[in-house]
């Protein structure tokens, strides 16, 4: 009789340390805050590169007309995207993605890690687009990995034809 007891106190306990562990709830991982407050694009900056000249020349320049560009088969683009963001911090995943389009094809693409703004707030993510580009350019810049998303967009005009 004793054995049959023992044996049912055994059983009885074996069966609540089972359930409780079967239907226990996890704890959930906390995420972590992040330190650094979130980044933005301060700017798109937009230069044009001629390969016959050699000369690099701002496609908006202050107090003037955007630059447009027909038939400029030996024109490429550099881009700089400044990110403004707090001196001396970093956070791991935040990214600075940039797409470039001609009309509806991407011609550019760059997903990089934003790394530590300078002593002025600023990390800058350059990308360069290789001509001929004959239809519209379209630039698009987004950070990612933080609360708030900060988009930039601007168009570059171009056209091919006689």
């Amino acid at each position: 009789m004793k054995s049959l007891l023992r044996f049912a106190a055994i059983t009885a306990v074996v069966l609540t340390v089972g359930m409780t562990t079967i239907f226990a709830q996890r704890a959930k991982p906390k995420t972590a805050e992040p330190k650094a407050p979130d980044y933005s694009i301060g700017a798109l900056k937009v230069m044009s590169f001629s390969s016959t000249s050699g000369q690099l020349e701002d496609v908006f320049p202050e107090g003037g007309e955007p630059r447009s560009f027909f038939n400029d088969l030996d024109t490429s683009l550099f881009i700089w995207v400044f990110v403004q963001g707090e001196k001396g911090t970093f956070e791991a995943g935040r990214m600075a993605n940039v797409v470039v389009t001609e009309g509806k094809k991407v011609v550019a693409s760059r997903n990089v890690q934003i790394g530590i703004p300078n002593d002025d707030g600023l990390y800058i993510v350059p990308v360069f687009v290789y001509g001929p580009l004959c239809s519209d350019v379209k630039i698009t810049a987004k950070l990612t990995g933080q609360k708030t998303a900060s988009l930039k967009t601007t168009k570059v005009s171009f056209l091919c034809g006689e």
